[in-house]
């Protein structure tokens, strides 16, 4: 063979394989309350209620074409802190103790924090292949900085002690000085766009990345840009939609404006300028030519906050689409989300019906990198290669015997679920009551199966308990006391501060030393009471069976005033 052959045979056998090692792109887009319905890809083929009939996402509907629509995929919690603690360290909400906003129990279990816990940004910069990490938007206020936490690049400003916080997208500096957003920028959906197209731009086929954007959006309050309410506006109009509330705004930015119509407008309007972000993202890689070597995966942290409410059975109920209930509820609508997600090996334009969980992301990327270091030791999930590739024909093989849901929160329903296989059970923590469903036949959760299987009952609810028990779950009785030791706790801080201050004034010999001295007395007694309100939200909440709403306010407010003494000095 003479030497001119073999060089024009061996050179493109060379490439293909140093193409087939190169380690793979992450980019994770996690959108804030986003409902299962709520964009204009139809997420089941055979469910029309699944697409949003106004709302227009062109950007999610490009990465669709590209990817696979993931039908049965799961939010960590139904509430954001959690899941966003979960999805960076790859664990249930269980077994990394945080499972609803304000866990309270999680302050005794982890009073250390999570430093100790290994992050995904972590994980890959740990694995041997040179991999940039970056961290832009809403971080989690139970992690602090993520600039901390194995991200080289964040958008968090200097010295903000929590990095960019929990909070709802209205300040840049949410602990400190609380400046706002810009008219031009609200929830910081376009600067957002910008810092993901501009990493992209400056690094994407350089080294491989990890790039997580997290919106702000569409949680509440609802914001958009004038523009891009005027725009939906005439859009609304001229689809002959109810017009009842719509009146004439002169808000820059428009937000959180009354009005039904009003409301439903910004609402899509915020979807819409929010989904610019994945418009700019597929144009950046395709500009780096990067895109086939990417996995994208858009998603949301919770089922949505913006639910349709019907009357059923005599009672408001809330829906996403054909999915129960949402934000704040083990029912589908509240932990069902909305995931598409394209990459290498993923076939175009399909739908997966596998389910999947966000602490699956972790060890996907672990496993997919070809990471030379250990799969960190906590890890729940379990890579999703097998679903990537096969599609409905692959399997996830998990540490956790399911996809758990423990949500022991004091404010709302205490559920634990688990889904293993088609079914799904779910334990009420204070009535002991089940319900079980075929999620395959039944996503609609409309027929419950207790009464008519109790064996698979007991082995999905054996399988639950006994996880839960082996990371310290939590209990809901053990939730309600941390919280009424913390109400004590800002009780005791409230009366300590008040002295303080009090002696600071006398020391000041003011004319006015009484009246002042009453104001403060007056603020302390409203705090105090606040506190005993709580604490007898949590009383109530003991004995509420219901399976969809919280303890009534009044109730507790009642039975606080019958307890509460007036601290007098």
């Amino acid at each position: 063979m003479n030497t001119i052959r073999l060089i024009t045979i061996f050179f493109p056998f060379v490439a293909s394989l140093c193409l087939s090692a190169k380690a793979p792109n992450f980019i994770l887009i996690y959108a804030d309350d986003l409902g299962y319905a709520d964009t204009s890809v139809q997420m089941m083929d055979a469910e029309p209620s699944t697409q949003n009939a106004f709302i227009q996402t062109p950007g999610i509907e490009r990465l669709a074409q590209i990817g696979a629509r993931f039908t049965a995929a799961y939010a960590p919690s139904p509430t954001c802190t959690a899941s966003r603690i979960s999805i960076q360290h790859g664990q249930s909400t269980a077994k990394i103790q945080y499972r609803n906003v304000f866990d309270v129990l999680s302050q005794v279990q982890r009073p250390d924090g999570y430093e100790a816990e290994i992050t995904m940004a972590e994980m890959l910069k740990e694995s041997g292949k040179n991999y940039i990490t970056a961290h832009f938007g809403k971080g989690c206020s139970a992690m602090g900085r993520f600039d901390e936490a194995g991200y080289d690049l964040t958008d968090e400003n200097p010295g903000e002690p929590g990095g960019n916080g929990n909070g709802h997208g209205s300040y840049w500096d949410p602990i400190k000085d609380k400046t706002p957003f810009p008219p031009d920028n609200p929830k910081r959906m376009h600067s957002l766009r910008k810092d993901a197209a501009g990493f992209l731009k400056k690094h994407a086929g350089k080294q491989p990345f990890f790039m997580m954007v997290s919106h702000y959006a569409p949680h509440i309050p609802f914001v958009c840009t004038r523009e891009a309410f005027e725009r939906t506006k005439k859009r609304w109009i001229a689809a002959e939609y109810d017009t009842k509330g719509l009146e004439e705004l002169n808000d820059d930015p428009v937000n959180n404006p009354k009005g039904e119509a009003n409301k439903k407008i910004t609402y899509a309007a915020m979807v819409e300028e929010m989904d610019l972000t994945l418009v700019d993202v597929l144009d950046a890689l395709e500009q780096t030519g990067e895109l086939e070597n990417t996995y994208i995966i858009f998603t949301s942290d919770n089922g949505g906050g913006h639910s349709e409410k019907r009357k059923i059975d005599g009672e408001i109920r809330r829906f996403n689409g054909p999915l129960q209930e949402g934000k704040r509820s083990i029912y589908e609508g509240g932990i069902r989300v909305p995931t598409v997600i394209s990459g290498p090996g993923i076939k175009a334009g399909s739908q997966c019906d596998v389910p999947i969980v966000q602490w699956d992301f972790l060890p996907t990327f672990h496993d997919l990198s070809g990471s030379e270091a250990p799969m960190p030791p906590n890890t729940d999930g379990g890579s999703l290669r097998q679903v990537f590739k096969k599609g409905n024909k692959g399997k996830v093989k998990r540490v956790a015997p399911g996809i758990i849901h423990h949500y022991t929160c004091h404010y709302h329903p205490p559920i634990s679920s688990i889904i293993m296989g088609d079914y799904k059970l779910m334990r009420h923590l204070n009535s002991n009551e089940f319900k079980l469903f075929n999620l395959k036949s039944d996503y609609r959760e409309e027929k419950n199966l207790a009464s008519a299987m109790p064996e698979k009952i007991k082995e999905m609810d054996q399988a639950c308990r006994k996880y839960v028990k082996k990371v310290d779950g939590g209990t809901a009785e053990q939730v309600r006391q941390a919280h009424h030791k913390l109400m004590d706790h800002f009780s005791q801080q409230s009366v300590y501060f008040y002295r303080k201050r009090l002696a600071v004034l006398k020391e000041q010999s003011l004319p006015d030393f009484e009246d002042r001295k009453a104001k403060m007395l007056k603020q302390l007694n409203d705090d105090l009471f606040k506190n005993i309100v709580n604490k007898e939200k949590t009383n109530v909440h003991r004995t509420l069976y219901s399976w969809r709403e919280g303890p009534e306010k009044k109730e507790a407010e009642k039975n606080a005033r019958i307890k509460f003494v007036e601290f007098i000095d």
